[in-house]
């Protein structure tokens, strides 16, 4: 039983979370870590949101339903430990959701989501050889 929460612990402790400040962003975009590029494009013209984020790590939730009908969904992702709401906007054309203990990759704008917990509102997402990217 300790062998197997000591593989699970080393499992959720990996991948990554990180945040760019956007207005750090706008002014040297030259300064900016390479997975921020998916953020740029919209960089100067969100001004609702502070930081461009990533979040890499395991999946351990899939909302199956979509309750309010506007063709987004979200999962959970946990990395170093902590869980991370993604949302995937329909924008980014995702037919197939990952499976639960799949490794996924978003990088998107930090909002606030509906739960009142903040999420990362993806403009690119990577899943299993799958990689999509928001358009405009």
């Amino acid at each position: 039983m300790l062998i197997a929460a000591s593989v699970v612990a080393a499992v959720l402790a990996r991948g990554a979370y990180d945040l760019y400040d956007r207005v750090a962003l706008i002014r040297a975009p030259e300064r900016a870590p390479g997975w921020t590029r998916p953020c740029r494009p919209t960089a100067p013209y969100v001004e609702r949101y502070v930081h461009c984020a990533r979040v890499r790590g395991r999946v351990v939730w899939i909302q199956r339903q979509d309750p309010d009908g506007d063709g987004d969904r979200h999962l959970i992702v946990v990395s170093r430990l902590h869980p991370r709401i993604v949302k995937l906007d329909r924008a980014l054309g995702v037919a197939h959701l990952p499976r639960v203990g799949a490794q996924v990759e978003a990088v998107g704008w930090l909002s606030v989501g509906g739960s009142g917990r903040p999420e990362v509102d993806s403009v690119y997402y990577a899943s299993g050889g799958t990689v999509r990217r928001r358009p405009g």
